[in-house]
């Protein structure tokens, strides 16, 4: 987030609820008139999948984008499905507030296009895509919006227990580039694990984490520096077919002198308490048009 010269990045994510439904076919005629079995109806290829989410706050890798206050979102994401594996293009929106009154540049939302490819070999699986950040309506001829690329790859060690690996990189963060000069690289690395600790019937509950770090390197011309920090999370979700509770403490090793520079946070000393460790719950919603056949 910014004014000027300051910035505050927000990340948006997607999520996937697929099930598809193969017909059973049975009948039992006399041996004399049996007649050939049904072929079996291929499912389509094509899906459609959507959700929604409202938060106490909207967290990005450890630093609010909501200024401590609720947050809601949405997203809708077309899917191919080959052999190959599944194409898909999305559209999600956020809800943000970076306040004009402290110097940033106070965009009206946050608008995220996304696309890419996903794909699983057994237990293990690949996501490779890139996000473009989009901030509309933002103040002082501030062009906050920025491409994202990213890998993703999981691993299920068994039915209950999967970890993941996460990389993200933008050669040009929050576009400093076209705003004074240079520009903001920077390389986020992330692991993952969850644990399905309780399943009856459509219930379910599970306990998850995730340690990252962001590499950031400022080569712009601003007055603020861009420490790398180390971002982590853990907390528990209970789910109900499509709906899951999501209960989670978000944390880094920024104090509150690191977070007043940050570049993202650098401005007037209210946006210091933006950096601090935060418990966030979250109520969400993920379905598929298949699951709903």
């Amino acid at each position: 987030m910014r004014g000027k010269t300051n910035k505050l990045a927000i990340f948006g994510a997607a999520s996937l609820a697929l099930t598809f439904a193969a017909p059973a076919f049975a009948a039992d005629m006399p041996v004399y008139t049996k007649a050939p079995a049904a072929p079996a109806v291929a499912p389509s290829p094509y899906d459609v999948s959507f959700g929604g989410a409202i938060s106490t706050d909207y967290n990005f890798r450890g630093v609010s984008q909501s200024n401590r206050d609720p947050s809601a979102g949405a997203y809708i994401e077309g899917q191919y499905n080959s052999p190959y594996g599944q194409w898909y293009l999305g559209l999600a929106g956020w809800s943000i507030n970076w306040p004009s009154g402290y110097g940033f540049s106070d965009p009206s939302a946050e608008i995220d296009f996304y696309g890419g490819w996903r794909h699983e070999w057994g237990p293990a699986s690949v996501d490779i895509g890139a996000i473009y950040y989009y901030y509309p309506g933002e103040l002082f001829n501030v062009d906050s919006d920025f491409l994202e690329v990213y890998w993703k790859g999981g691993y299920a060690v068994n039915d209950k227990f999967s970890v993941g690996a996460n990389l993200f990189y933008t050669p040009d963060l929050l576009n400093y580039g076209s705003n004074g000069g240079g520009n903001v690289r920077g390389i986020y690395g992330s692991v993952t694990a969850s644990y399905t600790f309780w399943e009856q019937g459509d219930y379910t509950g599970a306990i998850s984490g995730e340690l990252g770090h962001w590499w950031i390197k400022n080569n712009a011309v601003v007055f603020a520096y861009d420490p790398d920090y180390t971002y982590w999370n853990a907390g528990i979700s209970f789910a109900y077919k499509a709906i899951t509770l999501d209960l989670r403490y978000h944390g880094t090793d920024m104090n509150r002198s690191d977070c007043a520079n940050f570049l993202f946070t650098s401005t007037a000393n209210p946006a210091s308490g933006w950096c601090k460790d935060a418990f966030i719950a979250s109520l969400k919603f993920d379905t598929s048009l298949s699951a709903l056949k």
